[in-house]
């Protein structure tokens, strides 16, 4: 590649070396003391110039090797062309545009853009909030219009941004530009390390996801310093190439002393804050996605009554929340439509497998937001847990027998079992015994009561005794006499009469029969009755 003093030489003499008609017929610009003024960045060298109508144009030579450049730049003229956004200059690749010892290398031509850097026109503005907040909200209009063309600029950092007389954004610089038709192409600029992503340095192909990164540290910078224009000289803004956040803050986000600067003021910034951490959470750029769609997802509320579900038994409520007018549709599954929704609402359902549901938010102005939810579908444990007895004497064997199903752990008090089994215990008190079971929605039990009966203590034995006028049978053996008898009359009163005296009775010719049970009897009238039947005699 050529070297910069030798395409100056070339330019010096542009009648001869410079072979792009436009430039060649134009007037290269020099200052007070005659030199060409130049403009030089890592790739390339700028000249400008102006044409016979007094249109400033860049003209722009490459130091460095540029691969592809023929192909890669047509392209990228061709998309600049097509989108006909404001903020994009005219730009032209010319393939033999300037001769430089002898070899033809290419050029390309821009529209010159009379503007300072953004980072000088926020320094300059630092003070008038209302002019930073209308700068914030124009460079936020033209990332999101990047963004509807798939488009990205590639290398987002203050110089390649300007602000002109009238307060209008233009990008320069298209090294790095991306469309469509470049997709899959090596990603060999990666830019200023303070505005990138540190993942970009590994970066393999290019996509529209080159800027994200960059515009969320431009624009919160130009938002904290209209909050807070005392933060502009505390992180010497002006005097670095850089706005507010360096490569370091990167590494460890959350412990920077700009984050804690910038959170302390509130509003939004603190959301703001939050989708930096989300950013550097990721090991890809290609995992990021604008942040003006983050912003407003944050916004979006998307709830689930739960993350897991009973397999067709529980109910589940689906609400959400969006405080902004948009096309809402949710679905089940990607792509399986249940209904058109308003900006709040409340789905209820059950589900037989797991299931992710989607809410898909089209803004008015074309940003398509993305909310989801994921709800995990189990079977509940069952439990059968039985006893062959539930009541029994101490150290009576006793089987315990369980089944249990859908669990992923199963314990007989504390102690970790097979699923179906049995066990013998012996019990010598009463006891309580705890099948425990964990399934996917926590730890469920089932408990069994074993009672101890009370061994029998004998501590009196009755005899029931026999009631002689009910229950005993008397035979009585009479003797006949042939002569009369003559008896004193006798009294008798009461007689205690003793079961074990009963067999002196023979005596008096009775017999006496008893059969258990032997009832609880009184002999005094019997005994009477017996001696009034022997004196009728």
């Amino acid at each position: 590649m050529p070297t910069i003093p030798n395409i100056r030489t070339s330019v010096e003499n542009k009648d001869v070396l410079v072979l792009d008609n436009h430039a060649k017929n134009g007037t290269f610009e020099r200052d007070a003391k005659g030199r060409l003024i130049a403009y030089t960045g890592g790739f390339s060298v700028v000249f400008p110039y102006k044409t016979a109508n007094r249109e400033k144009w860049a003209f722009r030579c490459w130091h460095s090797d540029i691969k592809n450049s023929k192909k890669r730049y047509e392209t990228i003229s061709d998309a600049i062309k097509k989108a006909k956004l404001s903020f994009l200059c005219e730009f032209q690749y010319i393939d033999k545009g300037i001769n430089v010892e002898g070899n033809i290398y290419p050029t390309t031509r821009m529209r010159w853009i009379d503007g300072i850097t953004i980072k000088d026109y926020i320094c300059q503005n630092r003070n008038s909030k209302g002019l930073l907040i209308a700068l914030a909200n124009n460079f936020l209009k033209m990332t999101q219009a990047l963004h509807s063309r798939s488009l990205a600029h590639g290398d987002l950092q203050h110089g390649n941004i300007l602000v002109d007389k009238n307060h209008q954004l233009y990008l320069v610089d298209y090294d790095s530009f991306y469309c469509p038709r470049l997709k899959g192409e090596a990603d060999t600029v990666t830019g200023l390390a303070d505005y990138q992503h540190p993942a970009r340095i590994n970066n393999k192909s290019v996509s529209e996801k080159l800027d994200y990164f960059s515009e969320l540290i431009i624009y919160l910078s130009i938002l904290a310093i209209a909050e807070a224009p005392f933060l502009a000289d505390k992180y010497k803004v002006a005097d670095a190439d850089r706005l507010l956040f360096s490569k370091e803050d990167f590494i460890d986000i959350k412990n920077a002393p700009i984050y804690k600067d910038i959170y302390s003021l509130g509003n939004e910034f603190p959301e703001m804050l939050a989708v930096l951490e989300d950013y550097l959470g990721h090991r890809s750029i290609d995992e990021l996605a604008p942040f003006g769609s983050c912003l407003l997802q944050q916004k979006v509320s998307f709830t689930a009554s739960t993350s897991k579900a009973a397999r067709n038994t529980q109910s589940i409520e689906l609400d959400w929340n969006v405080p902004f007018d948009a096309e809402i549709i949710l679905s089940k599954g990607r792509g399986t439509k249940v209904q058109q929704c308003k900006k709040h609402g409340t789905f209820i359902t059950s589900l037989s497998e797991s299931t992710t549901f989607e809410l898909s938010i089209k803004t008015s102005d074309g940003q398509a937001i993305t909310k989801e939810v994921s709800i995990e579908v189990f079977d509940e444990c069952e439990i059968e847990f039985t006893a062959d007895k539930y009541y029994i004497f101490p150290t009576i064997p006793v089987k315990l027998s369980w089944k249990v199903k859908n669990a992923k752990k199963v314990w007989l008090d504390d102690e970790e079992i097979q699923p179906f089994g049995t066990k013998i215990i012996e019990p010598k008190k009463a006891m309580v015994c705890v099948l425990s079971a964990e399934d996917e929605f926590g730890k469920k039990e089932k408990q069994i009561e074993i009672g101890m009966l009370p061994i029998p203590q004998v501590k009196t034995l009755l005899v029931p005794t026999p009631d002689i006028i009910n229950n005993m049978s008397l035979t009585i053996k009479q003797p006949k006499y042939h002569v009369s008898v003559s008896f004193p009359n006798i009294k008798i009163g009461m007689m205690n009469t003793e079961i074990p005296k009963v067999p002196s009775l023979k005596d008096i010719g009775i017999n006496v029969e008893l059969s258990p049970p032997l009832p609880r009897f009184s002999l005094k009238q019997s005994i009477q009755n017996i001696f009034n039947h022997i004196t009728k005699k």
